[in-house]
């Protein structure tokens, strides 16, 4: 009698197909939202960086103003878990860079005199780099006790644009 009842499957199916329905839709909305801040990340990096570099000189208060600029770029995300890192990194006639000044917002600023290894091929004698990192630690809205949170970080080295180093200054 049992057998020939059909009355109420589709309750069981739709039992059974919730939580994996669920389970989807938060790891979209998870991986959404982590592909947004990643390109928030990437666009922070890369404006703060292009602002320094287009500059012949810089003070202490304009830097710190640049530096600050980071959360109108990263709206609508909060700069509280994000850590930037900016440099100027000179590479010599030998071929050795170093850390010409560095300064940080939320974060550790790179060793001012420490040497510094750029990537393949973009060390050339005589020249600097402004370098520039951002970092955000990407803490999911959902599952937090799930999944981990997730560091998402994007490095930038730009050429000066008008000079051939950036000097900062008191």
């Amino acid at each position: 009698m049992f057998g020939h009842d059909r009355r109420g499957v589709s309750t069981i199916e739709f039992a059974l197909i919730l939580p994996i329905a669920v389970l989807t839709l938060v790891c979209e909305f998870t991986f959404g939202e982590a592909l947004a801040i990643s390109r928030k990340v990437a666009i922070t990096g890369r404006t703060l960086t292009d602002l320094i570099a287009r500059r012949p000189s810089l003070t202490e208060s304009e830097l710190a103003t640049i530096l600050s600029a980071s959360a109108q770029v990263a709206a609508p995300y909060s700069t509280t878990n994000m850590s930037i890192v900016v440099a100027a990194l000179a590479t010599n006639a030998s071929g050795q860079t170093t850390v010409t000044w560095s300064r940080t917002l939320n974060g550790t600023a790179l060793t001012t005199g420490a040497s510094y290894t750029l990537p393949t091929g973009m060390a050339r004698a005589s020249t600097t780099v402004i370098y520039g990192s951002v970092r955000y630690l990407y803490r999911p809205t959902f599952a937090t006790r799930m999944l981990p949170s997730y560091p998402i970080t994007f490095p930038f080295y730009i050429n000066p644009r008008l000079t051939a180093s950036i000097p900062l200054t008191n």
